[in-house]
C-alpha cells in the first residue's frame, strides 16, 4: 500500500509538472516563435534597442577621435569592413550582426561585437578618468584607447552565423588558432582574429603605437611581451602578423611602454565574469525557458531564441537580476519568457 501511495504521489507530481510546462508553452503562440526564427542575425541586432544603442554609441566614440587619419581608418574598417591582406569583404555594418565570441560566452549574440567594444572603451576611459582624479594625469591618449578597443576584435565581423544551426562558423581563410606550422606566436584562441587585425592595421599604415595598443588587448604588455625565448607573447604575435602583411616587424621597446596599453588589456581581460558567469548563465537560462515552452533546448530554434533575447536584454542584466534576487533563477527566466512573448518594449524600428 505504501509503495502504491508513493507511486501515486509521483504520478500526480509528474502530471502537475506536465500541466505546468504545457501551460507555459501555450503562453507563446506558435506564430510568435516562427516570426522569431525567421529573423536574420542582422535583423535581430539592428532591431534590439540594446544592441542598436551600443552600435550607435560605438560610432559616436569613433567620430570623437580627434586625429583625422586615425578616425578615418577606424570608421572605414567598422562601417565597411574589408581585409586588404586577405582580400576579403564583410557586409557593411557587420558589427550589428557579429558576436564577440565563437560560442556561448561573452557577448555571444548578434551585435555582441559592438556591445563588447563599447563596454571595453567605457571601462578603459574609466581608468583614464581615475588617473586624472588621483594622479593629476590629464593627457591620456583617448584616441588610442577608442581606436584600439574598437578594432581589437574587428576580424570577428567574419564570424558567420550558420542559418541552419544558428551557431558560428569561422571562414576557411582565417589563420589557424595556433599560428600554423610555420607560426611562432602560439596564439592560442587569439590566433585567427588577432593575426587578421594586426596585419591589416600594419598594411593600412596605422602607427606602431596603435598597432601595439590593439595587440595589447590580448597580450599584457608587461607579463606577455616575450615568453618562451621570444616564441610566445606580444612581440611574437606582432612579428607573425608582420609576416602575414609582408611588412616590417614591430617590436615593443620595454623602455617605452605606454600606460594606455595597460588600460586596454585590463578592460578586455574581464573574461571570468563576462564569459563564464554572465554569458554562460544567460545562455543556459534561455535554453531552460525554451524547454519550458516546448522547444528542444539543444535545437537551432533554441539558439535563435537565445540570439533574439540577448539582443534585447543583455546577459549582464540577466545575471544582475539573478544576483539581486538572492540567486533565484526564476527571476531572470521570468524576464526571458516575457521578452519571448512580447519584446516591443525592447525594440527599435529596422532602418
Amino acid at each position: 500500500m505504501g509503495a502504491f501511495r508513493t507511486m501515486s504521489i509521483f504520478a500526480a507530481a509528474v502530471a502537475v509538472s506536465t500541466m505546468s510546462v504545457n501551460a507555459v508553452a501555450q503562453e507563446v503562440p506558435a506564430k510568435r516563435l516562427q516570426d522569431i526564427y525567421a529573423m536574420t542575425p542582422a535583423q535581430m541586432g539592428a532591431t534590439g534597442a540594446f544592441t542598436r544603442s551600443s552600435y550607435d554609441r560605438l560610432l559616436a566614440y569613433i567620430r570623437s577621435i580627434k586625429d583625422p587619419s586615425t578616425r578615418n581608418l577606424v570608421l572605414d574598417m567598422v562601417v565597411d569592413p574589408k581585409s586588404t591582406v586577405f582580400n576579403a569583404s564583410a557586409e557593411k555594418h557587420s558589427f550589428l550582426a557579429a558576436p564577440a565570441a565563437g560560442g556561448p560566452g561573452h557577448h555571444y549574440y548578434p551585435g555582441g561585437l559592438a556591445v563588447h567594444a563599447v563596454e571595453n572603451i567605457e571601462i578603459s576611459l574609466g581608468w583614464a578618468d581615475a588617473l586624472a582624479r588621483v594622479h593629476g594625469v590629464e593627457n591620456t591618449n583617448r584616441d588610442m584607447i577608442i581606436a584600439a578597443l574598437t578594432l581589437h576584435d574587428w576580424a570577428k565581423v567574419w564570424y558567420e552565423w550558420d542559418p541552419a544551426t544558428a551557431t558560428i562558423k569561422r571562414p576557411s581563410w582565417f589563420p589557424d588558432y595556433w599560428g600554423g606550422d610555420a607560426g611562432i606566436a602560439k596564439w592560442k584562441w587569439m590566433g585567427g582574429h588577432g593575426a587578421i587585425v594586426y596585419a591589416e592595421m600594419m598594411k593600412r599604415g596605422a602607427s606602431n603605437d596603435l598597432v601595439i595598443a590593439t595587440a595589447a588587448s590580448h597580450f599584457d604588455p608587461f607579463w606577455d611581451v616575450d615568453k618562451a625565448q621570444g616564441k610566445e607573447g606580444l612581440n611574437a604575435a606582432l612579428s607573425e602578423a608582420a609576416k602575414v602583411a609582408q611588412m616590417p616587424a614591430i617590436k615593443v621597446d620595454p623602455q617605452k611602454r605606454m600606460a594606455e596599453w595597460f588600460m586596454i588589456v585590463y578592460s578586455d581581460g574581464s573574461w571570468s565574469y563576462s564569459h563564464y558567469i554572465a554569458g554562460q548563465f544567460a545562455h543556459n537560462w534561455v535554453r531552460e525557458v525554451a524547454k519550458d515552452i516546448g522547444v528542444d533546448p539543444k535545437s537551432p530554434e533554441a539558439n535563435k531564441l537565445a540570439n533574439f533575447v540577448l539582443t534585447r536584454v543583455s546577459d549582464f542584466r540577466l545575471y544582475n537580476l539573478y544576483q539581486s534576487a538572492g540567486f533565484d533563477a526564476a527571476v531572470p527566466k521570468k524576464l526571458i519568457l516575457s521578452v519571448i512573448k512580447d519584446s516591443s518594449a525592447y525594440e527599435v524600428p529596422l532602418n
